[in-house]
């Protein structure tokens, strides 16, 4: 049992002998208890005679002076106060406080670990870029948050497994093979004019070259259509040429080809990125093995399809989308959305209780949709949670780096890591709510310097590595047994505060877990670091008192086992020397 249930029970005793306050009452309004980030009110606070003030009409001070009262003693707690305007403040006793210490000694790394109360078996999509071209710096947020993400849910005691959706069927694979059989046909010797809207970046020559290696010739002659209509159309229109002049097998045998490269180019940039994904879905199984037949099926069987002008539809507004969607069209083709039920819908049927999926914040309308689309296969809605990560502006400096994605001039992702450093690039990412607009700023990133968080976060763990050298270079011996014994020699407040701030590390886990929110455990290493700086330079570890100089090296000892499992959530390394 955690201290703050102790206390909670402790609170629920008190109450229970109160004349003029009833359980029902109590259970109406919630029990709450919060730990304090000033310790000079108390380690925890309970605003529960503010609550009930009201209903038992009195003052919420006299409230909390009978429910204080009523505290039955605890050897965890040193003392209890009520304070105006009625708050009930816990003041925990010095050797519960320091008794963190024992426990993060005992535990290492598994200090925080297993906080959930219900453990779930969640899949998390994040990323799921299409294969048609590298990874760039938006998409770089995704894969450290989201892999990150994935860290922090585990540490805190669910099942996860991470998923890249690979949409590897459709159109733009189409517009990918034509980008590629336009550029070997343009090596070849082919008088070909420029055409937009095909995919440009020198990835697109690389794979060209790779399957002219591989012995691809294209000896055909290829006419340009000659249209007056959109860009689209005109892109259409050379695919069909292309299917028309090589041959639909052997222009699905490039696509395969050009997928499986890109795909390879994709998990090597993850995977330099400190990035693997358990498992890359192929869209195109879907459509082998007859997942979206099943899922039409599904949709009829509950009632919620229907047919019109020869298509099949999904009657999605049922389930609060705001109109209908098609599922198959009428010339028997499937559409996106029924690749995405499809999918979805085998999410559940391999036993995940809950689907995290990570969107850019450009796909907000689409949420409604898939949540009707699981609903739709007999589902529940509510097991599907979307994740809307907002977008990165790239800065160098004060100067604003332009980006793209179709012209070929996009930032890459590896580009960026390559220059600032994996470290500072993860950490950087998550450094901000997923739900607001990051800047990136690569002159800071590559900082030296307390300036930069990245550096600064490090730097801590290094310079408690360097004591301990020093330590074992003077001939002192850490003693781990002693040192325990004699944690009543953490008497400076600046020690007590970072007593206080490792015990929140368990609760700062759960929390960030809850919400999502990975910037939580950057912002908690920041602090944590920023204590452990001031309390370097302003006290002297190397000592010759032998019970103050263990009690001071647990309490760096514990200091570095936070910062290196919280740096190991957020992907970034933890080196012993900068």
């Amino acid at each position: 049992m955690t201290i703050e249930e102790k206390i909670k029970n402790l609170l629920v005793g008190a109450l229970s002998k109160s004349q003029s306050i009833n359980e029902k009452e109590v259970n109406e309004i919630g029990l709450e208890l919060s730990r304090n980030s000033n310790n000079e009110h108390g380690d925890f606070s309970s605003n529960i005679a503010l609550k009930l003030a009201g209903r038992v009409k009195r003052s919420p001070l006299k409230v909390a002076e009978e429910i204080s009262g009523s505290i039955e003693t605890s050897e965890e707690l040193d003392r209890v106060e009520f304070v105006r305007p009625g708050f009930i403040n816990f003041y925990l006793s010095a050797e519960k406080k320091h008794g963190v210490l024992r426990v993060i000694a005992n535990q290492g790394r598994g200090f925080g670990s297993l906080c959930v109360k219900q453990r779930k078996k969640i899949l998390l999509e994040f990323i799921s870029a299409n294969p048609t071209g590298p990874l760039h710096v938006g998409h770089g947020r995704h894969a450290a948050y989201g892999d990150s993400l994935a860290r922090l849910l585990k540490k805190a005691g669910h099942e996860v497994f991470t998923e890249y959706y690979l949409n590897d069927a459709g159109r733009q694979i189409d517009i990918l093979c034509a980008s590629v059989l336009f550029e070997v046909l343009i090596t070849e010797g082919a008088a070909l004019k420029k055409v937009d809207g095909l995919y440009k970046g020198s990835y697109i020559k690389d794979i060209a070259e790779k399957l002219r290696d591989q012995g691809l010739e294209i000896n055909e002659k290829l006419s340009l259509p000659k249209l007056s209509g959109t860009t689209d159309e005109l892109v259409d229109a050379l695919i069909l040429e292309m299917k028309t002049v090589v041959g639909p097998d052997l222009f699905a045998a490039i696509s395969d080809k050009a997928v499986l490269q890109m795909t390879e180019l994709l998990q090597s940039d993850l995977a330099d990125f400190g990035v693997a994904q358990d498992n890359f879905y192929s869209e195109k199984s879907l459509f082998s093995e007859g997942r979206i037949e099943d899922a039409c099926g599904a949709i009829k069987k509950t009632g919620n399809a229907y047919e019109k002008d020869g298509a099949l539809w999904l009657e999605s507004t049922k389930h609060g989308d705001d109109k209908d969607r098609v599922v198959i069209r009428e010339d028997g083709r499937s559409t996106y959305f029924a690749s995405d039920i499809a999918y979805h819908q085998h999410k559940k049927l391999r036993g995940f209780d809950l689907l995290i999926n990570v969107l850019g914040s450009d796909h907000h309308g689409y949420v409604s949709r898939l949540e009707a689309g699981l609903a739709s296969t007999g589902n529940n809605p509510s097991d599907l949670e979307v994740i809307l990560m907002q977008f990165v502006t790239l800065y160098r400096g004060k100067k604003k780096l332009q980006m793209s994605t179709r012209s070929g001039n996009f930032v890459p992702m590896r580009d960026l890591y390559s220059e600032v450093g994996v470290d500072a690039a993860r950490f950087f990412y998550v450094s901000r709510s997923h739900d607001q607009h990051l800047d990136f700023d690569l002159e800071l990133a590559t900082k030296q310097n307390n300036n930069n968080p990245v550096y600064y976060i490090q730097y801590a763990n290094a310079r408690i590595k360097s004591v301990f050298k020093e330590i074992k270079k003077r001939g002192y011996v850490f003693d781990e047994g002693s040192e325990k014994l004699n944690l009543g020699k953490l008497g400076l407040p600046i020690e007590e505060d970072i007593v206080s701030f490792l015990g929140k590390y368990p609760e700062t886990i759960l929390k960030s877990a809850d919400s999502r929110s990975v910037n939580k455990i950057a912002n908690y290493l920041k602090s944590l670091a920023q204590l452990f700086h001031s309390y370097y330079g302003s006290t002297k570890f190397v000592s010759d008192d032998e019970e103050t100089r263990n009690a001071r090296l647990l309490l760096l000892l514990c200091v570095s086992t936070i910062i290196e499992d919280g740096l190991e959530i957020l992907g970034v390394s933890s080196p012993v020397k900068m």
